[in-house]
């Protein structure tokens, strides 16, 4: 009986510890989300500025959040990517990490005066997603952002939008490809940009 008593009174000031750091964390990725999201929306609607300076002001911006490496791993999945050599894992990285960021800035280039929502933050394991509603055209798309701890740093791993996560669908083109194929031939198929267009 004071066995049991102990375990869930040690439970409970674990708990007591965890969740203020919980709500800590959850706190800090919000306002890192919404400070970024606010950058990037303002220079969107900067009329005059052209295309081209938009686009590297806001790679500046999302840049270092986005792990796109980690990301581009993800989407190969640990058994296909074991079957890459060194320099083809090198290279898949280079040219998904360009397709990453055109698709990207391409979709971002649609909304410029659309109201935001931010919702709550939610953490999942030691993960940390946090959303934003784009209310446009009377309808409103929900995008999740999947973020982990990378030190005292919090990096984007993976995006959902409207519930479909970009590394899965991602994965899905790639694993049809390399089951039919060779690495080669998703190379290539990149450089073409044949794939990586999800939508």
């Amino acid at each position: 009986m004071r066995k049991a008593v102990f375990c869930i009174t040690l439970a409970l000031i674990l708990l007591t510890v965890a969740l203020p750091v919980a709500a800590e964390q959850k706190a800090e990725v919000e306002a890192l989300l919404k400070s970024q999201v606010d950058a990037v929306l303002q220079i969107l609607r900067q009329r005059e500025t052209p295309d081209v300076e938009k686009q590297e002001k806001i790679m500046g911006i999302i840049g270092p959040t986005f792990d796109f490496e980690l990301m581009s791993r993800l989407t190969l999945g640990r058994a296909n990517w074991m079957k890459l050599t060194a320099d083809e894992q090198k290279t898949f990285i280079d040219l998904f990490v360009a397709r990453l960021k055109k698709t990207y800035l391409e979709k971002t280039a649609l909304y410029s005066d659309e109201a935001v929502i931010y919702r709550p933050a939610v953490v999942i394991g030691d993960k940390i997603h946090a959303s934003v509603g784009i209310v446009t055209e009377g309808k409103t798309v929900e995008i999740a952002y999947k973020f982990y701890a990378a030190g005292d740093q919090w990096r984007i791993y993976d995006v959902e939008v409207e519930g479909v996560s970009l590394v899965m669908s991602y994965r899905s083109q790639f694993s049809q490809i390399l089951q039919r194929g060779t690495a080669k031939d998703l190379l290539n198929e990149l450089r073409k940009g044949e794939v990586g267009t999800s939508s």
